[in-house]
């Protein structure tokens, strides 16, 4: 272990270059990318804009994928909306937050799991292995200078979990000057909300600095409307000129959620990692990752009570050579451990896996305007083996459309909890619950294809894009109840399904005027199911967003912005909490209004937003369900209705 250590911290030591083909001071063009630069184009394009997420780190006109990419004015803009908020006005994303603007939020894209869509820091998995979900609560937007929304197979390059699309959160540089700037911003709202956050960048050289807080509570009534947590970050980067640069990244989150049937949950998230790369030779770049990471969870209810530690930590490096004979050719490699420690009243377990991976990939011109990219993974898991996920695009660029077909296939091993979840007992109204993991389990195979194209006209001042996509899973894992009316007893515990099939079309329509984002549609039509055909909860089969924006100067140096968003939600079924039919009901649809309005003057702005003005009870899960007087016993679902939020910022530049 002494070794490993030594041999990453000299690895990183290596001074870096600046990214091959991406723009000088890629975090001052990504913070006027604007609101979305979804399909931006060369023909019309300001600024170049880097995917980083591609892995191969191309300018976004050679990604073959559908892929937004929010930039920083659009994250300061809606911070107060939280991660979800922002994420959940793409299209082919479906995110929700178990909480009054924040507490639990959850992602997932194409209707893929949560707990199967791959998320990344800089790059990082971050992505619990004890249970497979990103709770975006604990990286705050603050702290982020842009978030990838990369939808599709593209996203197998980062391993199973990334068939149906990847979310790359890029941390926040401080800006080019040595000028310090501090934001400070305060707000509070329904359900006794509250909310603190300030930040502070600065340059030295090319030493650069940037640290950050922001704390939330609620303490409204009722399950999952009641917690309080906190972030902290901290980054500090060095910029060696030509040569690279080399950046570290400590972020800390604690919180407490009040959940169902007077249950406390306490979670505490820490966070680091070193990112560096640097130049050999003139077109090649070498990246190296190194991360740790410990996630402490304390649950009790009346009956259960679970105390667990999960220390993550591992290694990532890549290399890329730009411009060779062969093309553009990426060659990866990794390794994860991951420990867990888990105590509770029936004793103690304590779970390892370890993971380790090799990638190469081939970007090359085929022929006038046409372009392929090839790679195969190798991923190794310490119960599981070794499998191999391919992936192939061919894209054609045209001065302004791009359209490609891709094909990707990735490895799902079950999540710790999956495997080793110990068997728990509790007793309701004479009826015994047994929750018990399966170490029987295969793991999961999926593959996904897509078929996409993006277009623009009028120099940009309309630009869009649609995409269909079909994809596949074997060996789905699901939580399954059986139940034996002889013992009163009902089992929970996960189980092989034979197979899981998405199929769906998602399409967005932007309109610019002078330069800005002033409307925007975006639709998703997706649709779920078993082999056996049946849907599966949780997954609408229609999503439409909508929104539309309006900046006036009533005075000199004083700017109002009215923003105001429209969502539709088809409808889709939800768990009735009990075994017996009917075991799903539907919910839905739902139509909402979502309003901010904002006035800026001099670095200080105040703002009022307004949330489901149209529909108070969506999503109204936790809140008590039509079977809670026939089971006399209560069933929730968890989100709180119609919301509103008071606010300002100040932004200060000495």
């Amino acid at each position: 272990m002494l070794r490993r250590c030594l041999l990453v911290f000299l690895l990183l030591l290596v001074p870096a270059v600046s990214v091959h083909r991406a723009v000088a001071q890629e975090s001052a063009d990504t913070s006027e990318v604007g609101s979305d630069s979804t399909s931006a184009l060369p023909s019309y394009r300001l600024e170049e804009v880097l995917v980083t997420a591609a892995k191969l780190s191309s300018v976004l006109e050679r990604v073959p994928a559908a892929v937004s990419v929010i930039g920083r004015r659009e994250i300061e803009q809606s911070a107060e909306k939280g991660l979800f908020g922002i994420l959940e006005e793409r299209e082919g994303v479906n995110s929700g937050s178990y909480g009054s603007f924040g507490a639990l939020e959850l992602v997932s894209l194409r209707g893929g799991r949560s707990g199967r869509t791959a998320t990344l820091l800089d790059g990082v998995p971050v992505n619990n292995t004890q249970n497979g979900v990103a709770d975006l609560y604990s990286v705050s937007p603050f702290l982020l200078e842009r978030v990838e929304i990369l939808r599709g197979p593209l996203g197998s390059l980062h391993g199973g979990n990334g068939v149906t699309g990847v979310v790359n959160l890029v941390s926040a540089e401080p800006t080019g000057g040595e000028e310090p700037v501090a934001t400070v911003g305060v707000s509070s709202g329904s359900l006794a909300y509250r909310k603190v956050a300030a930040t502070f960048a600065r340059r030295y050289g090319g030493l650069g600095t940037f640290l950050g807080i922001e704390e939330g509570a609620c303490d409204g009534a009722g399950a999952y409307r009641d917690y309080s947590g906190k972030n902290r970050f901290a980054k500090v980067s060095y910029d060696f000129g030509a040569r690279g640069r080399i950046a570290c990244l400590f972020s800390a989150y604690s919180g407490v959620l009040r959940t169902v049937r007077e249950a406390k949950q306490k979670s505490n998230v820490d966070r680091f990692q070193v990112v560096s790369s640097m130049s050999i030779g003139a077109e090649k770049r070498l990246e190296v990752r190194a991360f740790r990471s410990m996630e402490m969870t304390d649950y009790v209810d009346p009956f259960v009570s679970t105390v667990s530690e999960l220390e993550r930590y591992g290694t990532l490096l890549d290399l890329y050579a730009y411009g060779t004979t062969l093309g553009d050719v990426g060659l990866g490699a990794g390794y994860t451990e991951s420990h867990l420690s888990c105590k509770d009243a029936s004793g103690s377990w304590n779970p390892d896996t370890r993971q380790g991976y090799l990638i190469a990939q081939n970007q090359v011109a085929v022929g006038k305007d046409l372009n392929a990219l090839f790679s195969l993974r190798a991923d190794n898991h310490s119960t599981f083996g070794t499998e191999i996920s391919p992936h192939a695009s061919l894209w054609r660029e045209g001065a302004n459309e791009r359209i490609w077909l891709s094909f990707g296939r990735g490895f799902n091993p079950p999540t710790l909890n999956d495997l080793f979840w110990p068997t728990q007992r509790s007793v309701w109204a004479g009826w015994t619950y047994v929750t018990t993991g399966n170490r029987g389990l295969d793991a999961e195979s999926s593959w996904m294809v897509e078929l996409g194209s993006d277009f623009a006209v009028r120099n940009g001042a309309l630009r869009g894009g649609l995409a269909a996509f079909l994809s596949g899973t074997s060996d789905f894992i699901e939580w399954s109840s059986v139940e034996s009316e002889a013992d009163s007893m009902t089992t929970y515990t996960p189980l092989n399904l034979e197979e899981v099939n998405v199929r769906g079309v998602e399409g967005h329509v932007v309109v610019t005027s002078d330069g800005e984002d002033v409307a925007c549609l975006n639709v998703t039509l997706q649709r779920v199911e078993r082999e056996t055909a049946e849907l599966l909860p949780y997954m609408p089969e229609l999503r439409v967003n909508s929104w539309f924006t309006r900046s006036l100067e009533p005075f000199p140096e004083l700017f109002v912005t009215f923003r105001l968003d429209a969502t539709y939600v088809g409808e889709y079924l939800e768990p009735t909490g009990i075994s017996e039919p009917p075991l799903f009901w539907s919910e839905g649809p739902f139509f909402l209004l979502e309003e901010r309005l904002s006035a800026s003057v001099a670095g200080f702005t105040a703002y009022l937003r307004v949330r489901n003005m149209t529909d108070e009870q969506y999503p109204s899960r936790y809140l008590e369900s039509p079977y809670t007087e026939a089971l006399g016993r209560p069933v929730y679902y968890p989100m709180p209705g119609r919301q509103y939020e008071i606010g300002m910022t100040w932004r200060l530049v000495d």
